[in-house]
């Protein structure tokens, strides 16, 4: 009797682990709908609540923890959900994480932070959405000249056009419909997704110009343009080809040679020259920044030092960003934008002036802070600027 219950519960995790192993993007993708429908929320979601609430591993681990009730009822409902029986939940954890390496999942939110820029927007984005209590994320019914809410059964004459194609009866962009008392009701969106994005624009100036990707003849100051000219390495051979090799593949040149760049950058001696290139190559761990202010994690894809050529900085896979000159206004380009769009009677309008303004803002100050570094280390090695 004893090994045939095992026996039976084998089977019944692997039926479990079968099943969700089976599933696809697709079932994460309409069940991520349906638990925004559910929660009142427009299907267009932020990208790193998109990337997670489609990712059966993440949606799993919220069920184990019950963190959203929406969600797993949503799942449940589409045949989705954990079992209650032991056997079959551990077959079917079994089946998502074995799922998760064959179907890139979790690799999807790497391949989504794997950029400075795409960290600068997907912060900005989370926390304009949290300053903003969700705005930009909400469907409102569509009324009739009466008040009341328009159904796909009862749609108001006036709004046939607009909201639906006449010939299909299908909705448009923009349009969606909810369940509600056995009536199919139409919402549409508050605010276009496109127009929301644009409050990307001040961090993306901020962050894109603190790691020298804004100029398209060259590079910044004291490297090489990313294709560089026989002539001036300082200087781009194509200026097509460097915009590209920016704006793409985000890339930026290497340090000159010690003799090009103290022409460019007298405030650094050749020994803080030295140290910086050896700091910049060097992959090893070094998990304690307070010994010699330089921090590292293993393989070298995020790295600290707290006084290199720059001045504090930080650097992800290779890319500097200097926190006088990139980090600040990214900072301040974000919290403008939050702060513009929560305050604002026309939030997208005054979102993107709020984020102008502090990536500007935070630029000048960036910029003078960095200037007035360089002076104090020029004097403390004896160069006068």
């Amino acid at each position: 009797m004893k090994y045939a219950g095992v026996l039976d519960a084998l089977k019944r995790a692997n039926a479990g682990m079968k099943d969700a192993y089976g599933e696809g993007r697709e079932d994460a993708r309409i069940a991520f709908k349906r638990t925004r429908d559910d929660a009142g929320k427009d299907v267009d979601a932020v990208r790193i609540a998109n990337t997670l609430g489609t990712n059966r591993t993440m949606t799993m681990l919220a069920e184990l923890l019950h963190h959203n009730p929406t969600q797993t009822k949503v799942l449940q409902q589409m045949g989705m959900g954990l079992s209650d029986d032991k056997a079959t939940r551990a077959g079917q954890i079994l089946g998502h994480l074995g799922a998760d390496l064959t179907q890139d999942r979790t690799r999807e939110l790497w391949w989504l932070l794997n950029a400075p820029q795409a960290i600068g927007n997907v912060t900005q984005e989370a926390v304009t959405n949290i300053a903003s209590r969700g705005k930009f994320e909400k469907a409102s019914p569509m009324l009739d000249e009466t008040g009341n809410q328009m159904t796909m059964s009862n749609p108001a004459a006036a709004i046939r056009g607009e909201a639906l194609d006449e010939q299909s009866g299908r909705l448009k962009k923009g349009f969606s419909m909810r369940d509600e008392d056995g009536e199919k009701v139409i919402y549409k969106r508050d605010y276009e997704p496109g127009n929301v994005n644009s409050l990307q624009i001040p961090v993306g100036l901020a962050i894109n110009s603190g790691i020298g990707l804004m100029n398209p003849f060259g590079g910044q100051e004291g490297y090489q343009a990313a294709m560089p000219s026989e002539d001036d390495a300082s200087k781009t051979s194509n200026v097509i080809g460097e915009v590209a090799s920016k704006y793409i593949l985000g890339r930026t040149g290497n340090l000159l040679p010690w003799s090009e760049f103290q022409k460019v950058r007298p405030d650094v001696s050749k020994g803080e020259y030295m140290a910086y290139k050896a700091f910049k190559f060097d992959k090893g761990a070094d998990l304690n920044p307070f010994d010699d202010g330089k921090a590292t994690v293993p393989s070298g894809v995020l790295k600290y030092n707290n006084d290199g050529i720059h001045g504090a900085e930080v650097q992800f896979l290779g890319r500097s960003i200097p926190m006088n000159t990139g980090i600040l206004p990214t900072v301040t380009a974000i919290a403008g934008t939050a702060l513009g769009a929560r305050r604002g009677k026309r939030p997208i309008e005054s979102g993107f002036i709020g984020g102008m303004s502090g990536a500007l803002g935070g630029m000048a100050v960036g910029n003078a802070l960095e200037q007035e570094r360089r002076r104090r280390n020029a004097a403390e090695n004896g160069i006068q600027l």
